[in-house]
């Protein structure tokens, strides 16, 4: 694709949303339960599916660490086979972080899919060193896959902001919806940084305001309709906050980040959500930009 990092496709030049899809596991439990996530999308999407442990030669090893990763990744394909996807297996060696974002770049994987909780301090630390680093510089989309029921994607959030951007979010969203049967909910919330939250849905006959109304009508082109819920205050909490009531198991964001000033002191809403969203986030990303 012309212009186009070489291991991400277009968001939107497809009816499924995924292709490829990368599921990176260290035989930890959390990994399991991501990987689980993630093969559960790829079947959904007819996707490929690899899944890839990285062992780090920088590491001392006390035991023969080629088949342990033979043994974890005999496991993890039995998990993924259970949720419906055929995978093929790869060890790979280096960084972690690199050596699934080289992986991810020379397969052109357009979704990552990682365990997010690094499981230190009794969960204080809700996010790893690895999953941060491919988070913040995939050229795809990335899951941070956590636990889930066996009917996952059963609700679906789809955080909005009016650009055109979350506007291909949607239609990722819808995709996954559709395909999983899943409710879809478009949320766009009103920066706000001072005062009380307020939150409220949209009526059926209500015409929806401009910045949520591309997306909603790209999200009933594929045959979804969507609830369509508005908010004001900090878009991050609002977006946490409604993802606990909801009881959303999927959450999806796209990766435009606040800037100059309010990104520092904030960080990029997408990076909030997913480090503190109880359920799966996905991260979505066109690739076009290195």
């Amino acid at each position: 694709m012309d212009g186009a990092h070489p291991g991400a496709r277009s968001l939107t030049g497809d009816s499924s949303p995924f292709a490829h899809v990368l599921a990176a596991t260290d035989g930890s439990e959390r990994a399991q339960e991501a990987l689980a996530r993630g093969a559960r999308l790829a079947a959904l999407s007819t996707a490929d599916l690899e899944i890839a442990f990285v062992i780090d030669p920088r590491r001392a090893h006390e035991e023969d660490v080629e088949r342990r990763a033979e043994h974890i990744l005999e496991r993890a394909a039995g998990v993924a086979r259970a949720r419906g996807a055929d995978p093929v297996t790869r060890v790979l060696a280096g960084d972690p972080a690199e050596a699934i974002l080289r992986e991810a770049a020379d397969r052109r994987v357009d979704l990552v899919c990682l365990g997010p909780d690094a499981g230190l301090l009794g969960g204080a630390i809700r996010i790893g060193r690895v999953a941060a680093h491919v988070l913040r510089h995939a050229a795809g989309s990335v899951l941070l896959g956590r636990e889930a029921g066996p009917d996952f994607p059963s609700a679906v959030q789809c955080a909005i902001d009016g650009s055109d951007s979350s506007v291909d979010t949607a239609r990722v969203a819808a995709q996954i919806a559709k395909l999983a049967g899943a409710t879809l909910r478009l949320q766009h919330v009103i920066p706000i940084f001072r005062g009380d939250n307020a939150e409220w849905t949209l009526d059926d006959g209500e015409p929806s305001p401009p910045e949520i109304e591309p997306a909603v009508e790209v999200v009933r082109s594929l045959g979804v309709e969507p609830i369509r819920e508005m908010a004001m205050g900090r878009p991050e909490h609002a977006l946490v906050e409604t993802i606990r009531r909801d009881e959303i198991d999927l959450a999806i964001v796209g990766h435009r980040g606040l800037s100059g000033v309010k990104r520092v002191l904030l960080g990029s809403v997408s990076e909030y959500v997913a480090t503190h969203a109880p359920c799966s986030v996905l991260v979505a990303r066109a690739g076009a930009e290195s």
